[in-house]
């Protein structure tokens, strides 16, 4: 049987979605959105706003995911509201760059807070490759090592997977919960910071542009919720256990984000918090001092593990459906015949990601496609309402909650978002939009060879 099982139920998902969405960001954001606001309300504000597009958009992706509760998710919803092409072109993006990157990222961002645990000179050691005229750093040695490690343990099922997902996000939560605790209950938390305005002037039209850039950052910071729409297929009454999941595991990381910014603001004005990227370490360091900063890292590393997990388990089953479409390697589309796990598309996956830290490209490449990650949301958005005028709306799909407008604030929304985004950030945006358009020929040499194979097993069996 060379198919995926579902044996994901609710408890699951909401892990799922909360570890993958409650990453390093939320430590570093803060101080970057607040170059671009004046007073403590307005970071509120935002955040809340946050929350409320990332609702709009899990119940969009609800009933989008519940008429196709395939693995892949994206893939299939562009390729039957427009057309085949853009949902290979979001599968394609998602392994050059946009999975296999964020991988890289991640666990990059892993080694260099896990070497802060051990003297300063472990930082130095490297291994030198003769052949290759290459020396390869201690960081990045660590960075293939736990890449390489979670891809060997999704190999074994999504429920193992799963597990591992299950035991990093309880325990996150639970240390953020005590991070929350341990700023409000400091003896330095400052509740007068939440009244005080800085002096920072802005026209209309700057204002504006500076709250669409807050808002890509908060936005960033928000997005992974996606991450059960990719792994439909392995979850259990996906009509009712999708949408329960998004609904709570959203609640969840909104509400918890709203308190995190809180003690940020209980620690700093918003003035001093500009251009600060370790916000988080900052804030527990005026709050409860420097005895803290082991816990801190703990934090910092917990939440790496459950996003690098939930992005290693998730991305592999994008090009898993890339290839059952035969848009892909065949052999992508093929799983264990124990585990039923997408081995070939997991290893795959590591080899990529891999390469693209010893290049050390990924930083960049990452930039040129935020761009395109927002627009692929926008289309998926606008797919919902070409779905309907398609295909109705069927008993089996659990219909998204406060449609038309609910799709349309989220829709809205990301245009917003894509057109801030092209106007502050043309150049990347553009080189984006060039590094999707090069799977076009790609996608036209596999439907050659998929009409080919076709053709041959037409007349062996004439």
């Amino acid at each position: 049987m060379n198919e995926l099982l579902r044996s994901l139920n609710k408890k699951d998902a909401f892990f799922l979605i909360v570890g993958n969405i409650i990453g390093i960001g939320i430590f570093t954001t803060t101080g970057y959105i607040a170059q671009y606001i004046s007073s403590a309300s307005a970071m509120i504000v935002l955040w809340i706003f946050g929350g409320i597009l990332t609702f709009c958009g899990g119940l969009t992706y609800s009933e989008l995911s519940t008429r196709f509760p395939l693995a892949g998710g994206d893939v299939h919803f562009l390729s039957r509201a427009f057309h085949p092409i853009l949902g290979y072109l979001f599968g394609w993006a998602c392994f050059v760059v946009m999975y296999t990157g964020s991988i890289a990222v991640i666990s990059v961002g892993f080694s260099q807070y896990l070497l802060n645990l051990f003297p300063e000179n472990w930082q130095a050691y490297s291994l030198s490759v003769p052949i290759l005229g290459y020396t390869l750093s201690v960081i990045k040695i660590l960075a293939i090592l736990v890449v390489f490690l979670f891809t060997y343990l999704n190999t074994f099922g999504i429920r193992y997977g799963a597990r591992w997902q299950n035991i990093f996000t309880m325990t996150g939560l639970l240390v953020l919960l005590v991070f929350i605790l341990l700023g409000f209950s400091s003896d330095q938390a400052n509740w007068h910071h939440f009244f005080a305005n800085s002096s920072m002037q802005s026209t209309t039209p700057n204002l504006i542009s500076g709250i669409g850039v807050a808002l890509v950052g908060i936005f960033f910071t928000y997005s992974g919720w996606t991450v059960i729409v990719y792994i439909a297929g392995e979850i259990k009454n996906p009509e009712k256990t999708i949408p329960q999941s998004m609904f709570l595991g959203v609640l969840t990381v909104t509400l918890l984000y709203i308190l995190i910014q809180m003690v940020y603001i209980l620690a700093l004005p918003i003035s001093q918090m500009r251009d600060i990227i370790d916000i988080g370490y900052q804030a527990l360091l005026i709050l409860q001092g420097s005895r803290l900063s082991q816990f801190f890292l703990a934090m910092i590393l917990l939440a790496i593990l459950s996003t690098l997990n939930a992005t290693i388990l998730s991305g592999a089953r994008i090009y898993f459906a890339l290839a059952r479409k035969n848009q892909f390697l065949k052999k992508v589309g093929e799983t264990h015949p124990r585990h039923h796990s997408p081995t070939n598309a997991l290893w795959l996956q590591f080899f990529w990601t891999t390469v693209l830290i010893l290049s050390g490209s990924f930083n960049q490449l990452l930039t040129y496609t935020v761009f395109v990650m927002v627009l692929f949301g926008c289309l998926s958005g606008i797919g919902l309402f070409l779905l309907r005028k398609k295909f109705g709306l069927p008993d089996s799909v659990s219909p998204a909650w406060g449609y038309p407008v609910v799709p349309i604030i989220y829709v809205a929304a990301t245009a917003f978002i894509l057109v801030n985004t092209l106007f502050t950030r043309p150049v990347e945006s553009f080189f984006g939009v060039g590094i999707v358009l090069l799977g076009v020929p790609f996608y036209f040499y596999f439907q050659k060879v998929h009409k080919a194979k076709s053709v041959s097993a037409e007349l062996q069996e004439w």
